[in-house]
This record gives structure tokens, sequence and C-alpha cells, in this order.
């Protein structure tokens, strides 16, 4: 479960530095569109490898660690990763987000 945690905490940390430069005007939307689409693969990634070993294979050892309440929050949060990835990526190419930095 802390393995998990870490993992979104440090997305949600990328994604909070993104949401920042964003509003900042500290990066370029190419340099921003790249930190994003890596973001967002990671939490694909690693919702899709959750998703097979708790729901898909059902693996003892992860069963016995991670109730199925703690897994369903770890599968919501890693969508919402996803999701807020995708709402800054829509931000940039939806606004006047033309500054070049």
């Amino acid at each position: 479960m802390e393995v998990y945690e870490s993992i979104i905490n440090k997305l949600d940390s990328m994604l909070d530095e993104i949401e920042n430069n964003i509003i900042m005007h500290k990066k370029n939307k190419v340099l921003i569109n790249k930190d994003l689409n890596k973001i967002i693969k990671i939490a694909i990634d690693t919702k899709d490898f959750f998703k097979a070993i708790y729901y898909d294979e059902k693996q003892e050892i992860v069963l016995e660690e991670i109730k199925e309440d703690e897994a369903n929050i770890i599968f919501l949060r890693l969508t919402e990763c996803v999701a807020r990835g995708a709402f800054l990526k829509s931000i940039i190419y939806m606004s006047d987000y033309t500054k070049n930095c």
C-alpha cells in the first residue's frame, strides 16, 4: 500500500509543479506537454499494473496486504492523476498559453 501511496503522492507533486508552471508561465507548452505525457503514462502504467495484480490476477500476497476499500481508493486516486493530467493538457492547448520561456 505504501508503495502506491508514494507513487501517487509523487505524481500529485509533479502535477502541482506543472500547474504552477502553467499559472506562472515558467515553461513553454511543448515542454509542459512532454512532462504531462510522462506523468500520465506513469499513472496509467501504475494503474494497469495494480489492476492486473489486484483485480484480475488476485495475487494472494497483495490481497492479504491491501483491503478492497484501500484498493479502490488507490485505483481512484490513480484515475484522478490521469484526469488531472488530461485537464492540464487541455488548459495549455485551449488557452492563450503562448509564452515561450
